[in-house]
């Protein structure tokens, strides 16, 4: 039976794995919007750029929300 440190630390383990494949994605984001600008799809680009720009903020909420479960 789980207990509450147990799932606390399987949260904490989520969150951390969460961060760290969101900035991979969000990597990538950018260079398809690096991609579609060199490509002359502008409008792609700023798209893509703005997505990349959103799942850093996303990101910014599960690294705060982690930094609550540490305390």
């Amino acid at each position: 039976m789980a207990t509450d440190k147990d799932e606390l630390d399987r949260l904490k383990s989520l969150l951390s794995y969460g961060i760290d494949h969101n900035d991979e994605h969000e990597n990538e984001i950018k260079e398809w919007a690096e991609l579609a600008r060199g490509l002359d799809y502008d409008a792609a680009g700023k798209i893509l750029e703005e997505a990349s720009d959103q799942l850093a903020e996303v990101t910014d909420q599960l690294e705060d929300a982690l930094e609550k479960l540490k305390k």
